[in-house]
């Protein structure tokens, strides 16, 4: 089950050059990188961060997490921490789809404090993911085969538990925006 852990960190890599690029995108709408500023772009990377981080990866990790939780000397404070990261960051994903689709929509800027929330989103996100990457090393360090299996049962009770439908959705959804130009450009300067 080790490919799991190996899966999350690709999905961080993932999500860390989402966040580089909204933060681009942001320096653009404030001025402190000149060209123009892309809120489809910026549209395009929350959905991203929607569709497939808070649908699969969230969820497994907090199982992981939870099992984590069941061992001896483990940082509990820290690990519950990025439990409880997981809700606030996915308000934070869709309260800024909803500014956004708004700004465009009525073809307005983004205020001062808009702009606020939205550093502080992509810094709290990047934050997030180097605290995970140390509870990885715990993960990788500490369990056993009983662990995995553990959270291998848990994981095939989420999937059986998700709605067929829900998930031909997701699974079509995240294909298409890890084949979008957004993941394939390499336009992070």
């Amino acid at each position: 089950m080790q490919y799991l852990l190996s899966q999350l960190e690709q999905d961080h890599q993932r999500i860390l050059k989402m966040m580089y690029l909204l933060s681009k995108e942001i320096n653009l709408l404030t001025g402190l990188d000149k060209g123009t500023p892309n809120c489809d772009r910026i549209l395009e990377i929350l959905d991203y961060i929607q569709v497939y981080p808070e649908i699969w990866h969230h969820p497994t990790e907090d199982i992981l997490f939870h099992q984590l939780l069941r061992k001896d000397n483990v940082n509990i404070v820290a690990v519950q921490s990025l439990l409880r990261d997981h809700p606030s960051l996915e308000a934070l994903s869709s309260q800024l789809s909803l500014i956004y689709s708004e700004l465009r929509a009525t073809a307005t800027a983004p205020t001062t404090s808009v702009l606020r929330l939205s550093r502080h989103y992509c810094s709290k996100q990047i934050s997030h993911i180097h605290d995970e990457r140390s509870v990885f090393s715990a993960i990788t360090s500490r369990f056993d085969e009983a662990d995995w299996q553990s959270v291998a049962n848990a994981l095939r009770r989420n999937t059986a538990n998700n709605d067929d439908l829900a998930q031909f959705e997701y699974i079509s959804r995240s294909k298409a925006l890890n084949q979008s130009h957004i993941l394939t450009s390499g336009d992070l300067h």
